[in-house]
């Protein structure tokens, strides 16, 4: 009979201090050095009042795309009190990752500098993170001891 399958624990990270909207279009920047006509009805519609940013003022990236990933699950494995050498497979999604080779679980990986795993990377746009979810899952549920799966 197969093993239950259990979610442990959730990590996360978000880049940067939370930016307020009315600084947003100073870290996006401005077409034509004017402010968007439409911002304010759209923030006003979608109701979020800050956002992180990966980029500083002047438009430069703090944060890779596989270093978020790795500090989130940096974060879970703290919350997990999970050492990463348990870690038997490495699923990491993504709609666009770094480069296109190597592959994002790749990079992820080795951002993490953990001991040697199996590792997937699942790309797509929608469904990516479940993909790489239900791949941990099914790993778990064929024996192995602990999997992580990271959406990005």
């Amino acid at each position: 009979m197969a093993s239950p399958v259990y979610i442990n624990a959730l990590g996360t990270f978000l880049p940067g201090p939370p930016v307020p909207n009315d600084e947003m279009e100073e870290y996006l920047g401005r077409i034509h050095h004017k402010d968007s006509r439409a911002r304010q009805r759209i923030l006003k519609q979608n109701g979020i009042l800050t956002r992180h940013y990966a980029i500083d003022r002047n438009q430069q990236s703090l944060y890779s795309n596989a270093q978020m990933a790795a500090h989130a699950i940096a974060d879970l494995y703290a919350k997990a009190n999970l050492s990463p050498a348990q870690t038997d497979f490495l699923g990491v999604a993504t709609s666009q990752g770094d480069y296109p080779l190597p592959g994002f679980a790749s990079m992820v990986h080795g951002e993490l500098k953990t001991p040697p795993c199996e590792i997937a990377t699942f790309h797509g746009v929608c469904a990516s993170g479940v993909m790489a979810l239900r791949a941990a899952a099914l790993q778990v549920k064929d024996g192995r001891n602990s999997a992580v799966a990271c959406a990005k």
